[in-house]
């Protein structure tokens, strides 16, 4: 039998969806298998089980039931009973590939498989933000001038990186801090840096196609949970209308509070409705892709505390324009303002600034092939594919393999 990847996921909340692998969480093993010919399974262990759900683009999808659920949640990893028997029992299992959410439930699942498969490699992907990563060197810092004051998470969280054979990141921030002897630990040799992507053989599968600039719409999309306070849509509102003959769109689901701001704003204003669309949220992929593919432009606002934010990458495999709030990744997603604008957090004139820009920079980067090139980055055909990792796969034999 080839090796074999397998993506952990402890879902404490959600009951496991396609929607949900549709995320980093199943893209980024789906590509791994794909760039370098493994076999590959979902394990998601899981309070709420989806019986329905036992494939995810052909993969199989494995759902691992709590164990001991009347145990509190800082006991979470002794209810992982399912799982460790899974890990035990499978002598095919090569490749490991984890999202760290839940440090000390990560780390036991991490050594459970380091001490059954020693030979197994385990690619931990972060996906996080500066803004955590200095909180957590903080923290580290004072441990170390006052041992007394132990933090579990900061420990479980350098012993998971420690014994990692592969750390993911996603934005040059990160990198800078993780190459820092973060936690006095040197990451070097084992971290790559891959932005937030999109898989492009999973687009060309649904039947997702580019559109020529001439045929695209003066569209400024907004995507995402736009009813959240993190993202700030009032604001949006607030900055004024878009530039003439410009609109702007919002991808997502409205709550209560939301569709009454936007009912405030409708009454003030007799041409809203000429100037603000509202989609709702949109679960066809196909159809979600074409909107994006007929606009010129994306604009994220945020308050902060984002890691990598998915649209980012969808702008780019789109060929759009991105205006963005001073956030964790905007810097990297715009080339540090080459292929948009940055402006800061919470600040209505300054937004309504760049978007006035966008009549002048929009659509003109899809003509420029060094643009083109840097586009690349955000598509995990490509981004998965470098020396640090393609390191981990090669000669990659099970047990049993090795034995015949």
């Amino acid at each position: 039998m080839q090796p074999k990847i397998v993506l952990y996921y402890n879902d404490l909340v959600y009951c496991p969806s396609e929607s949900f692998l549709f995320k980093d969480f199943g893209q980024v093993p789906y590509v791994l298998s794909e760039l370098y010919k493994t076999d590959l399974e979902y394990w998601i262990s899981a309070s709420h089980l989806n019986p329905d759900f036992d494939r995810f683009r052909g993969k199989r999808v494995r759902q691992f039931g709590k164990t001991l659920r009347q145990l509190p949640g800082r006991l979470d990893f002794l209810k992982n009973m399912r799982l460790y028997r899974a890990i035990d029992r499978d002598p095919d299992l090569t490749h490991f590939v984890l999202f760290p959410f839940t440090p000390l439930t990560d780390l036991m699942v991490a050594r459970r498989v380091r001490r059954r498969r020693p030979d197994a490699r385990i690619i931990v992907k972060l996906d996080t933000n500066r803004e955590f990563l200095d909180a957590m060197a903080a923290e580290w810092r004072r441990w170390r001038k006052h041992p007394l004051r132990f933090t579990r998470q900061c420990h479980h969280y350098r012993e998971l990186l420690r014994m990692a054979d592969l750390v993911l990141c996603e934005t040059s921030e990160c990198e800078a801090v993780l190459r820092g002897m973060f936690l006095d630990l040197d990451l070097d040799g084992k971290l790559a840096k891959t932005f937030s992507g999109l898989s492009q053989s999973w687009l060309r599968s649904i039947g997702v196609k580019d559109v020529p600039v001439e045929d695209r719409r003066s569209a400024i999309m907004v995507s995402g949970r736009i009813s959240s306070s993190q993202k700030n849509t009032a604001l949006v509102l607030e900055a004024g209308p878009p530039p003439p003959g410009w609109t702007i769109e919002f991808i997502g689901e409205v709550d209560p509070q939301l569709e009454e701001t936007i009912a405030s704003h409708r009454a003030a204003d007799p041409r809203f409705d000429e100037h603000y669309r509202f989609h709702g949220a949109i679960a066809d992929k196909r159809r979600y892709f074409d909107l994006l593919m007929h606009a010129r432009a994306l604009l994220m606002n945020s308050r902060g505390g984002e890691g990598f934010p998915n649209v980012f990458a969808e702008a780019h495999y789109c060929g759009l324009a991105i205006v963005s709030s001073d956030v964790s990744g905007a810097a990297d997603a715009t080339d540090q303002g080459r292929l948009g604008v940055v402006y800061p957090p919470e600040d209505a004139a300054a937004l309504r600034a760049a978007l006035g820009t966008l009549p002048d920079c929009a659509g003109f980067e899809r003509v420029n092939p060094e643009i083109e090139e840097y586009r690349r980055r955000f598509i995990w055909e490509h981004s998965l594919d470098q020396p640090a990792i393609r390191r981990l796969f090669d000669g990659a034999v099970t047990q049993d393999q090795a034995a015949r």
